[in-house]
């Protein structure tokens, strides 16, 4: 006897508007996407797959498919329970582990499902050992994006797809916005990622870009310095805006200021009760990862009613 018992394996396709109404079983469920996009909903949080992305649902996890939070998907289904008292121990039966990026697993996926019945030997004991290799990957591999968390931002209560969005948006902040690059990058449609990202940020996506490349240059200003004689074209150009005019529209409508104002603010009387007062905001702002988006988004925005003490 091998170290699994299969009770189901096979390849399904999910029409898209498509919903599995909540249930839960008694068993391991363990899904990967081959086509398109899903949606898996598990204790009332969404976990998002992409092309490449596996979940596995431990036994009695209620979970279902929400209608319409899908396109045309093709994916590969094993069900099982673990016969191997050590390789349960191993793995944390209560929780929904998610995977990304795991396309390499996708030939064990597609044997598993063709000869998981098989009573040959030798394909027993390929069938036992690549869902070990795909259980091991979980431990192994990269853990799930709700791992991830971005720099600047608290983001333990948004879900893993928001936190990849939030992480892709820093790496990405000195290039020009491109929902579509994004979109691609995370394998999901645009409609569905700045869905997601409004519900639960109450910003738009093009909204924190913006947000977090002000930020940035706050930071460059700050440190790198800033004259008059500095021609504020390279800032933007630098930060991915198209001009200076559109650029410094952009940092006052986030900050209430123009960059020379900013740094006049910075540099103005620095022993004055006044100046400290506002380093001392300026520097309990930049101290974001404590706050989520819309808290950091209002002390960006207080920054002028700071700085109107000393300009």
């Amino acid at each position: 006897m091998g170290k699994m018992q299969f009770v189901w394996s096979g390849e399904t396709e999910l029409p898209a508007g498509w919903a599995l109404q909540p249930h839960c079983h008694d068993f391991f469920h363990l899904a990967y996407v081959h086509r398109g996009q899903l949606v898996f909903r598990a204790d009332k949080l969404d976990y998002p797959l992409a092309e490449g992305s596996l979940i596995l649902l431990p036994p009695g996890v209620v979970h279902a498919v929400p209608e319409d939070a899908h396109n045309l998907c093709t994916q590969y289904e094993v069900m099982f329970r673990i016969l191997d008292p050590e390789l349960q121990l191993l793995l944390d039966t209560k929780k929904v582990l998610v995977l990304h990026g795991a396309s390499h697993l996708e030939p064990l996926f597609s044997y598993i499902c063709m000869h998981y019945k098989s009573v040959d030997p030798l394909c027993i004991s390929c069938v036992d050992a690549f869902l070990c290799t795909i259980l091991f990957s979980f431990l192994t591999g990269k853990p799930s994006s709700a791992e991830e968390s971005a720099g600047y931002v608290d983001t333990s209560g948004y879900s893993a797809l928001v936190r990849r969005i939030l992480c892709h948006v820093e790496k990405d902040s000195d290039r020009k916005y491109d929902l579509s690059s994004l979109a691609q990058s995370l394998g999901f449609n645009k409609t569905y990622l700045c869905t997601a990202f409004r519900r639960e940020t109450g910003i738009t996506i093009s909204e924190y870009f913006n947000y977090h490349r002000i930020r940035e240059t706050l930071i460059t200003l700050q440190y790198n310095g800033y004259s008059k004689d500095f021609p504020i074209c390279e800032l933007a150009d630098q930060f991915g805006y198209a001009n200076a005019s559109y650029f410094n529209r952009v940092f006052k409508r986030y900050t209430g200021m123009t960059p020379t104002e900013f740094m006049n603010a910075l540099s103005r009387g620095t022993d004055s009760p006044e100046q400290s007062a506002f380093q001392k905001y300026y520097n309990e702002y930049l101290d974001l990862k404590r706050y989520p988006i819309k808290e950091s988004l209002r002390y960006m925005r207080g920054l002028k009613a700071a700085a109107e003490e000393i300009l």
